[in-house]
């Protein structure tokens, strides 16, 4: 019977080419959330950022109301109802709009 060295996630996530794709990953997401976000400039300072960890990635959209851009505000808002853009939600194709 096969056994699994129960580190074996560890081991793969920390291997130079395992990092390196999930970064080439995020960098992708990053490069299509900036061209979905370009036609939207009225949002402000807004802006797409990449945070590489040891072995993970994290795309951000970055702005003082990047929470209601993403995924928009309701009519209780003081600035009134708005749509989400879903920039970084499209851009990962999590299907969103």
């Amino acid at each position: 019977m096969a056994t699994v060295d129960k580190n074996a996630n560890d081991i793969a996530a920390h291997l130079p080419e395992v990092r390196r794709a999930v970064k080439t990953q995020a960098d992708q997401i990053a490069t299509q959330a900036r061209a979905l976000l370009a036609p939207h400039r009225r949002t402000g300072d807004h802006r797409i950022e990449v945070t590489a960890g040891r072995v993970d990635a994290l795309v951000s959209l970055v702005g003082d109301a990047a929470l209601s851009v993403e995924f928009g505000r309701g009519a209780s808002s003081r600035s009134g109802a708005m749509q989400g853009l879903y920039i970084i939600s499209r851009a990962a194709g999590l299907g969103h709009h």
